[in-house]
Order: C-alpha cells, then sequence, then structure tokens
C-alpha cells in the first residue's frame, strides 16, 4: 500500500500535474491568475539553467577511484531494468539510468571489485515477468561477469528495502558484513537516499555516482536558455527525491 500511495504522491506533485490542475481550474473558473500561474511554472520548469544548478547542487559529486581501492562487493540498486515477452522469449529493456550498470561492470573489470550485489525486484504494479535483478544478472553474464561473482537480492520494490533486505541477505552469507568495504553505484540524485538508508541498515558504503544529470547540456549557452524536456525532467527528479527524502526521514528510513 505505501508503495502505491507513494507513486500517486509523486504523481500529483510532479510540475506536468501541477501545471495541468493549474489550466483545468482555469478552464472552469476563467480566473486568469491560475493561467499566468500556470504559463510561468511551464516556463520555469522547463529551463535548463535552474534546474542543472539546482540539480549540481542536491547531486552526490562523482569521485575517482584509484588503483589501490578495493573493495569487497559493488552495490547496484534497480531501477532501470523492465523486461517483456517477444515470441515466448523475454528481453531486457533498459531504460536512461542504466549508467549505474555501465559503470558497476567498468568498474568490476578495472578490479575495483571481485563482487557485485544488483538488488531489485518487480514492479507490483505493472507486474513485471520477473524481478529487475534475475533479468539484470543476465545481462551481467552477456557482459562476462561471472556467475560466483553476482549476487542478487529480488524482493525489493523500493531504496528503503533495497537497503533492509540487502543487509538480511549480506548477514546470513557472512555474519562479519557490517566490517566490510562497500561501493555503492547509483544515479547522483538518488545516492543521497540510497547512502541514508544503507547506513541506516548498517551496511556502510562509499559513494560512486552515476548518470550525473547536471553536467548535461552545456557546451553552449543557447543549451541553458532554450526551454527543454530535460529542464522538466530534471525538476520531476528532484521533487520526488526531496518528497522520498522527507517521507523516508518520518518512517524512520533514513
Amino acid at each position: 500500500m505505501f508503495y502505491f500511495l507513494s507513486k500517486v504522491l509523486y504523481a500529483l506533485v510532479a510540475p506536468v500535474s501541477i501545471i495541468i490542475i493549474l489550466m483545468l481550474i482555469y478552464a472552469f473558473t476563467r480566473i486568469k491568475s491560475y493561467f499566468y500561474w500556470a504559463l510561468g511554472l511551464l516556463i520555469f520548469f522547463t529551463n535548463p539553467f535552474f534546474a542543472q544548478v539546482i540539480m549540481g547542487w542536491y547531486e552526490v559529486a562523482p569521485v575517482v577511484i584509484k588503483k589501490d581501492q578495493k573493495y569487497d562487493a559493488i552495490i547496484l540498486p534497480g531501477g532501470f531494468v523492465t523486461n517483456y515477452e517477444i515470441e515466448g522469449q523475454l528481453r531486457v529493456n533498459f531504460s536512461d539510468g542504466n549508467d549505474r550498470m555501465m559503470q558497476a561492470i567498468d568498474l568490476f573489470k578495472r578490479g575495483v571489485s571481485k563482487k557485485i550485489i544488483y538488488t531489485a525486484g518487480s514492479d507490483t504494479i505493472f507486474g513485471a515477468f520477473r524481478a529487475e535483478a534475475e533479468m539484470g544478472r543476465l545481462f551481467l553474464l552477456k557482459c562476462g561477469i561471472p556467475d560466483s561473482c553476482i549476487i542478487i537480492e529480488t524482493k525489493s520494490i523500493n531504496t528503503y528495502q533495497n537497503a533492509a533486505f540487502t543487509q538480511k541477505l549480506l548477514a546470513k552469507i557472512d555474519p562479519n558484513y557490517a566490517s566490510k568495504k562497500y561501493l555503492l553505484v547509483t544515479a547522483g540524485f538518488h545516492m543521497r537516499r540510497a547512502k541514508a538508508c544503507f547506513e541506516k541498515a548498517g551496511i556502510p558504503c562509499d559513494t560512486y555516482s552515476t548518470d550525473l544529470r547536471s553536467i548535461r547540456n552545456k557546451d553552449s549557452v543557447l543549451n541553458t536558455i532554450i526551454p527543454t524536456y530535460g529542464g522538466l525532467q530534471n525538476w520531476t527528479i528532484l521533487l520526488k527525491e526531496w518528497i522520498g527524502m522527507v517521507v523516508y526521514e518520518m518512517k524512520g528510513y533514513v
């Protein structure tokens, strides 16, 4: 129920939803202030400059992993893989957030860690055919990651559960898990909430931010002025993260 309600809340406070609600109120009342508010918010939310500045402030900065830095495991939270069936065959479908998987594979190939912990279940609303971590594991195998180096957690459906269920899994595998070194690999905008959840669960971890949205489209002045969907998308992500952090603090998840 909490998962479903959180999705509804995120949808209601999304910039597009707010603008649509204001326009609907204007359509039925003809009170011009609602129209001006909708227009003003549309201009503001689609401006890439403001979106990138705030995103850059909120994102956890990327780090450079030195050659001598080693970790007992790379923790990879899901949320970027779905699957669908074509003529009896399951196919993996990646979203634009799959940079974290590519970075995790790169880190593994560079010898930063010999283990990847992939934590992601299936969407209970839309009912994916299989847990995301199961499908992601198949892709990791195709990329040359040995099966013995992959640990999957297949029940979690949000960031809190990613951390809580990973902790339970690690406790079964190694009683001394809390003394090990972990590298958390996720999107920069998601890192604050994710790190807080994992450390609350007793899993100390360093951060490795991916999918850095604040550095996109900075190659020209025009790209910071012309209204874009990217600006709107960044604000949608930020509002979701801020609300998520507040709710998690209220529930004691972080």
